[in-house]
């Protein structure tokens, strides 16, 4: 027997078995009953605000625990204590350069704008992709 005659064989008796099987009555009601659990399952009737509260949101687990850390490490930051207030007599890291900055002498540069005029006129040449330098 040849791959063909056993598929042969296969369609006859499925055609035997589609010839004696009858479809099942379909009762009239069939489409309310399965409307009606689809409402009841997925709330589609509720009203918009009652299905915000039972609302789902699937998000995948790394992003889920992400969000989760990120929460307790911006806790600990808001919970921690504050630092102690400075003392008298205990300098800090600002206290060293104030220092530092009271014992050296102030550098002053003496200016003069007299004799300063304005230019007249300004005009400004924008040279773009130069790649010669100018004598």
């Amino acid at each position: 027997m040849t791959p063909d005659d056993r598929e042969a064989e296969r369609d006859e008796e499925l055609q035997r078995l589609l010839a004696r099987w009858t479809a099942p009555v379909v009762p009239g009601t069939l489409d309310e009953s399965v409307l009606a659990a689809f409402r009841r399952q997925t709330g589609a009737g509720a009203p918009w605000w009652a299905r915000l509260f039972t609302a789902s949101v699937r998000v995948p687990v790394p992003v889920a625990l992400g969000v989760v850390l990120l929460l307790f490490v911006t806790a600990a930051f808001a919970l921690r204590p504050p630092p102690p207030p400075p003392t008298a007599g205990a300098p800090g890291p600002a206290d060293t350069v104030q220092t530092a900055r009271r014992t050296e002498p102030p550098v002053v540069t003496p200016t003069n704008l007299a004799g300063f005029r304005s230019l007249a006129e300004v005009t400004a040449t924008v040279v773009t992709g130069a790649t010669e330098t100018m004598p």
